[in-house]
């Protein structure tokens, strides 16, 4: 059990290193992010039980979102980053808790900031998770 939370602890720190990476050297990092396929395996941790590296693996990809730049954009639609994310979504829909505000956050980020290809993506392929929810205006059509 004690190796696991080690584990953990390491993966925790290299997502907040790599959002770091992404926020502050952003063309350099970007490249290594797409020739090593980073952001599908930092992705994978949506899903892991430790709510730390979800919560982190989240604001990965916000990070990513958050730069606004085109080969982000395609590469997320293009690999479907967010099959976890909407799974965690209808997950926690009726709850009130970080996990929900901070997908909730990244969806109006996107919506806020027009990023038309992310738009098109998560409207099209998953419209089905958010229709249900009317407690913010993000999801109103």
């Amino acid at each position: 059990a004690e190796r696991r939370v080690c584990w953990d602890c390491a993966r925790l720190h290299v997502i907040e290193l790599l959002s770091f990476a992404v926020q502050q050297h952003s063309h350099r990092i970007k490249y290594y992010i797409m020739r090593h396929n980073v952001m599908p395996q930092v992705m994978r941790l949506v899903k892991h039980r430790d709510k730390n590296l979800a919560l982190s693996s989240l604001r990965f990809l916000r990070q990513c979102i958050g730069v606004n730049d085109i080969y982000y954009n395609r590469h997320i639609a293009k690999n479907d980053l967010f099959a976890g994310v909407m799974a965690l979504l209808s997950l926690h829909k009726h709850r009130n808790n970080l996990i929900n505000s901070a997908i909730i956050e990244m969806l109006e980020h996107i919506r806020s900031s027009n990023i038309k290809d992310l738009i098109k993506y998560v409207v099209e392929k998953y419209r089905h998770v958010f229709e249900g929810i009317q407690y913010v205006e993000t999801f109103k059509v």
